[in-house]
């Protein structure tokens, strides 16, 4: 039968396992070695009780554990939930037989030597009633009888001087302790002492020594103490100042004074241990020193300040070496900058990386993204990795101090591009040759390595190139003596031009008269005039075409769309190549404009293909064809040195022979032909060649021996605005205006002739000067002038000046220019200049007679 205490169920649950763990802890008993007192007590309990095992069980949470046992051998064992609950729950425990008891079926203890049969336990209580274990006593044999009163007076006293001894080793644990925390205190104590005085000492010594304007302001009675520095840094005698915070204040520049009496008031008044601000302080010879001004701020029990102390550093000379710092630093980012070079260290104790933007790019890196050494380890291409990693490690070694200076490739982290750096660095060794940091430099050379590869590329195949560049060189050098060539005939042409051209004026206004004034009266006569005209005229055209040649034409250009213009030729063209001839032409869809004189590209159109009908011998076909080009660098090459840009091309094909390179290499020359003696003037090309260039474009000849010919001009794309321009063709020419008067200026007194008789016989009244100062004094004499009609390459002055002159006079006055040549009077580049009326020598009177009239009605 079960023996326990009369202790009620509601008593013994007035605690929780949280409560009795806490307590058990307290005693800080757990896990510690045996102690003779507790092994006394278990020895006693055993004779006493005559049982085998006796026990100082404490229950932990997960366990058994014994602080003294007898019969067992061991220190803890696993805790049975069930058990242990009974345990805990009556102050004496007696189970007679535990075999009959379901409470005990698990309890390890019940399986030590074969069994333990009998059980009976006292209560291990804290003074606040706590359960934390049992004394207990075991036998192997049940005993039916239980124990007697005696015996249970004997546990529980036992159970109780266990306690005993817990809560003396417990409050002997807290003196230990307390008289440990006495000791340190006193000591701190001591040192504080110790270090009080050391501390006023070196305050005292350090205020003597110090550059620092060290105060004691004495808050409730404005009182401030100043030491020797004062007078030292800023000039003022501590003996000679007025003692308060009130001169102290004054003393602040007056921009910054608001702003410190705010700062410290907002100290004070706060709950702030300390003060700290910047500004002006008047020194004694009347200027400012910066100060950084620092105070500790000592409050009573009540938290109000009643003192502070504090020192002013002067700053002017810190400052004005920051901002000589800040601008060699500047000076450095900039140079290091624009020389793409990268400032890197490492700190070798810590293992960390500091480097710029730059360098981090080198590695692929974002600038603003973190990097660690593994970073740059990782970023290393693998086959450099080994070599860098030892050249490093030279660098740190305090033996080697070898210089770091390599060359390597990165993958980078981000874009994954390859990259080459070349970068050096020294170790930095402390006063025990240990090395801390590393301090380099490092420059992206890919680039550099990229030309490096290139450059080797092209010395492997520098044989091979020698005989191309030589090949260059030699069609370079053909090409110059070719241009040199056609520049020397070109001058020379346009040298000629000027007076061929006023001759044929004379001989053609002459004839142009003389038929007027013979009519049909004498048809032989008249024949003759005709054939003289005739001749006169192909002359006219030759000279034209010597000048177009030679770039010297004056040009008229606009805007022009060419698939409206070659169709616009298409009768022209089919009349002119005859019917064996198959005429086509291909546009192209959304062609670009091109900005050139329309009857001049009509004309060379007309002459590429009159070319092309003579090459082929019988029957064939003649396609033009327009097209949009962009040349890139990469085509130049292939358009034979046409230059990069874009173009609007008009290409003239046939299906004749072709051309061998010899025959294209002089085909633009003036006057090479391979036609028949008779058949051509050899400057059909050499015009179409010369107002091409002249029009800032290009021409070029490509063909084969039996394959055709093509021949592709290439007319800069125009960008501007489009001109919506009308031809005026007037089916009579138009005369003159009663009492309208010209004044003719021209130094060929024949030229001169014509052009009078000419204006005069249309109606004009006509006034006549051989030169530009004739011309003015006539001007002045005869208000009555409306048109000026002058020529323009004149001795003295030029017909240009000479216009710039009257207008300067007479700005309403209409201006006429004719010539035989000019290069740059009214021109710019081929182009007659804006808002200039130009009209070419030989003229016919018909075109004169329109002309003078456009302009006078303009």
């Amino acid at each position: 039968m079960m023996q326990q205490d009369n202790t009620t169920t509601s008593d013994r649950l007035l605690w929780s396992e949280a409560d009795r763990v806490a307590a058990l802890e307290s005693f800080a008993i757990l896990d510690t070695p045996r102690e003779e007192e507790f092994d006394d007590i278990v020895r006693l309990a055993a004779e006493i009780f005559g049982t085998p095992v006796a026990l100082v069980n404490l229950i932990a949470p997960d366990r058994q554990w014994f602080k003294a046992e007898c019969g067992i051998g061991t220190r803890e064992l696993p805790l049975d939930v069930s058990s242990a609950y009974a345990i805990l729950q009556n102050d004496l425990l007696v189970v007679p037989d535990t075999s009959s008891d379901p409470r005990f079926a698990s309890n390890p203890l019940m399986a030590v030597h074969d069994g333990l049969r009998f059980y009976a336990g006292a209560l291990l209580r804290t003074t606040q009633a706590l359960p934390i274990g049992t004394v207990c006593v075991l036998d192997r044999n049940p005993r039916p009888d239980g124990i007697t009163r005696r015996q249970r007076l004997v546990l529980d006293l036992l159970a109780r001087q266990v306690m005993t001894q817990l809560e003396l080793r417990k409050t002997s644990a807290e003196q230990k302790a307390r008289a440990q925390d006495l000791r340190i205190e006193v000591q701190q104590r001591l040192d504080a002492e110790i270090a009080l005085r050391d501390v006023e000492e070196r305050l005292r010594l350090s205020n003597r020594a110090t550059n620092d304007a060290i105060w004691d302001w004495d808050i409730s009675t404005d009182h401030v103490v100043w030491n020797e520095a004062l007078e030292t840094a800023y000039g003022h005698a501590p003996d000679s100042v007025t003692p308060t915070g009130e001169w102290w204040i004054t003393h602040i520049h007056p921009a910054d004074r608001e702003r410190i009496v705010q700062s410290i008031h907002a100290a004070l008044d706060g709950s702030a241990k300390s003060w700290e601000d910047e500004y002006r302080f008047l020194r004694a010879d009347a200027g400012y020193a910066s100060v950084l001004d620092r105070g500790h701020i000592i409050r009573n029990e009540d938290g109000l300040a009643i003192r502070m102390i504090g020192a002013m550093l002067d700053l002017t000379e810190r400052k004005r070496t920051r901002a000589e710092l800040a601008v060699n630093e500047e000076r450095l980012r900039l140079a290091t900058q624009a020389a793409e070079v990268g400032f890197w260290e490492v700190d070798v104790i810590h293992d960390v990386p500091i480097c710029p933007p730059i360098v981090k790019q080198m590695f692929g890196i974002s600038p603003r993204a973190p990097a660690s050494m593994i970073d740059f380890y990782n970023g290393l291409h693998p086959d450099d990795r080994a070599r860098i990693f030892e050249a490093f490690a030279g660098a740190c070694d305090p033996g080697r101090r070898a210089l770091y200076d390599v060359e390597y490739r990165t993958i980078g982290k981000e874009d994954g591009l390859i990259r080459w750096v070349a970068a050096k660095g020294r170790g930095i060794f402390d006063s025990n040759g240990a090395c801390i940091r590393v301090v380099g430099t490092a420059i992206d050379v890919t680039g550099r390595k990229r030309a490096e590869a290139e450059l080797c590329a092209l010395n492997e195949n520098l044989e091979r190139r020698v005989g191309e560049v030589i090949a260059e060189r030699e069609q370079a050098e053909d090409a110059l003596r070719q241009a040199q060539k056609m520049e020397a005939v070109g001058q020379l042409t346009g040298g000629i031009a000027h007076d061929f051209n006023n001759m044929l004026a004379v001989v053609m206004g002459s004839l142009e008269i003389l038929g007027r004034q013979v009519g049909t009266s004498d048809t032989r006569a008249a024949r003759y005039i005709e054939l003289a005209k005739e001749g006169a005229q192909r002359a006219a055209t030759l000279t034209q075409r010597l000048l177009a040649f030679s770039r010297q034409q004056p040009l008229n250009p606009e805007a022009l769309d060419l698939n409206k213009l070659v169709p616009g030729m298409s009768e022209l063209l089919r009349h002119s190549l005859g019917t064996d001839i198959h005429y086509e032409t291909v546009l192209a869809a959304g062609l670009w404009r091109a900005h050139v004189d329309r009857n001049q590209l009509e004309s060379a159109i007309l002459n590429l293909a009159v070319n092309a009908r003579d090459a082929m011998a019988e029957r064939g076909s003649l396609t033009i064809e327009t097209q949009n080009m962009h040349v890139d660098e990469r085509d130049v090459a292939a358009n034979c040195g046409v230059p990069a840009g874009e173009y609007v091309t008009i290409a003239v094909s046939d299906t004749g022979g072709g051309m061998p390179p010899e025959v294209i290499a002089k085909a633009f020359d003036p006057f090479f032909t391979t036609k028949a003696v008779g058949k051509g003037t050899g400057l059909g090309l050499s015009q179409v060649y010369g107002f091409v260039k002249q029009s800032g474009g290009h021409v070029k000849i490509y063909s084969e021996r039996g394959q055709g010919t093509t021949i592709k001009i290439y007319l800069p794309r125009f960008l501007g605005a489009t001109d919506n321009r009308s031809d005026r063709l007037l089916a009579v020419p138009p005369l003159g205006k009663a009492h309208e008067v010209i004044l003719v200026v021209e130094d060929e007194a024949a030229v001169r002739q014509l052009s009078v008789d000419a204006l005069m016989e249309m109606g004009y009244d006509v006034l006549e000067a051989d030169g530009g100062v004739a011309a003015l004094r006539v001007l002045d004499a005869h208000p009555e002038i409306a048109l000026l009609f002058t020529d323009i390459v004149m001795p003295d002055m030029n017909g240009r000046r000479l216009a710039d002159e009257v207008r300067k006079r007479r700005p309403a006055i209409k201006v006429l220019y004719t010539t035989g040549y000019t290069r740059n009077a009214i021109m710019h580049n081929g182009v007659v200049d804006p808002a200039v009326e130009l009209i070419g020598k030989p003229f016919t009177l018909d075109q004169l007679a329109a002309k003078v009239r456009e302009v006078l009605e303009c």
